[in-house]
C-alpha cells in the first residue's frame, strides 16, 4: 500500500512542480491578450507579481509532496495532515474556478478553463484517493 500511495504522491507532487513552472510563462501570453494593453504598468507588476509567486508556491508544494511522499512509514500521520491541507487547498482552487472561469486564451487554449480545469480536479483527486489509502493503514 505504501508504494502506492507513494507512486501517487510522485505523479501528484510532479504535476504541482510542472504547473508551477508554467506560471512563468504566463506573463508572455497574457501580453497577448486584449484586455492587458488596457493595464497601468503598476498592474500589470501586481499580476505579475501574483503569477510569479503561485508558480513558486506551487513548486514548494510539490516538492514538499515528493520528499514527504519518500518518507510514508515514518511520517504517515504528518503526511496524512499535510494531504488533509493540500485537498483543502485543491478544492479551494477548483470552487474558484467554478466562481471565476478562466476566459483568457493562454498557451493557444481558448479558453483556457476548458484545461485548467479537468487538471485541477484530478490533482484534488490525487490528494483525495492518497489521503483515503494511507488513512486505511492506521
Amino acid at each position: 500500500m505504501y508504494k502506492k500511495i507513494k507512486s501517487i504522491l510522485w505523479v501528484a507532487g510532479i504535476v504541482e512542480i510542472l504547473v508551477g513552472l508554467l506560471h512563468f510563462g504566463m506573463p508572455y501570453f497574457l501580453y497577448q491578450s486584449s484586455g492587458i494593453a488596457s493595464l497601468s504598468n503598476i498592474e500589470l507588476d501586481y499580476l505579475f507579481l501574483v503569477t510569479y509567486a503561485v508558480g513558486i508556491l506551487l513548486i514548494a508544494f510539490g516538492s514538499t509532496t515528493l520528499l514527504l511522499s519518500s518518507k510514508i512509514e515514518e511520517i504517515k500521520e504528518i503526511l496524512y495532515y499535510y494531504l488533509l491541507i493540500q485537498i483543502v487547498l485543491w478544492v479551494a482552487r477548483v470552487s474558484l474556478e467554478i466562481i471565476y472561469p478562466l476566459g483568457l486564451d493562454m498557451f493557444y487554449i481558448d479558453p483556457f478553463t476548458l484545461i485548467v480545469f479537468p487538471g485541477l480536479v484530478v490533482e484534488l483527486l490525487l490528494f483525495v484517493i492518497s489521503a483515503i489509502l494511507l488513512k486505511r493503514l492506521f
